[in-house]
């Protein structure tokens, strides 16, 4: 009988120390979307950009901030590497305050190096969504970023070869003009 009643006393001090936090879990009202992102065949070299919208449900302003995460081992996707470098992926704004019952929007750029050793590629990264907050209870969503590179490098503008054609050309233009307008006028 001792044993019971102090079990119930162990457990009552549990259920007290933990009632606030579950109070504050559900007084936490924000969302994420999407919850999933999937850029196909992005090639080396070039950028993708997206949007997240970050809602808040709660009856005060939220302070939110966003970072590039790491998936918790084993629950990347089926196929899915470790995204290589989290520089490749920039937030605009990277901290946003969100009104009461508001949403922002965020711009999100995923660029990739153009090199041949990230081609055929399928990676998986996660986007964090931290609500900052004075209570004890943090809370963080994730989006789920998976992009899939192309087995081809993006090809850029050639500046130098267009700078190296064309200014010849045109100081062989502006030569020729001269020199024929100069010869017209002595003849």
């Amino acid at each position: 009988m001792l044993r019971h009643v102090a079990l119930a006393g162990i457990s009552a001090v549990f259920l007290v120390m933990l009632l606030p936090f579950f109070a504050l879990a559900d007084d936490i009202n924000i969302g994420v979307v999407p919850a999933e992102i999937r850029i196909d065949n992005l090639s080396p070299g070039e950028t993708a950009k997206f949007e997240l919208t970050i809602h808040n449900n709660d009856a005060i302003s939220r302070s939110f901030t966003l970072a590039v995460s790491v998936p918790p081992e084993g629950q990347e996707k089926t196929g899915a590497t470790q995204f290589p470098d989290g520089s490749w992926i920039s937030f605009s704004p990277d901290r946003t305050e969100v009104v009461p019952y508001g949403e922002a929007n965020v711009t999100v750029m995923v660029a990739i190096p153009r090199e041949q050793k990230w081609t055929s590629q399928d990676w998986e990264t996660w986007l964090g969504v931290t609500a900052e907050s004075t209570d004890m209870l943090g809370v963080r969503l994730y989006t789920r970023l998976l992009v899939s590179t192309n087995s081809t490098v993006a090809q850029r503008f050639n500046v130098r070869l267009l700078v190296g054609i064309g200014l010849p050309a045109l100081l062989l233009g502006c030569g020729g003009f001269y020199y024929f307008r100069r010869r017209a006028r002595f003849n």
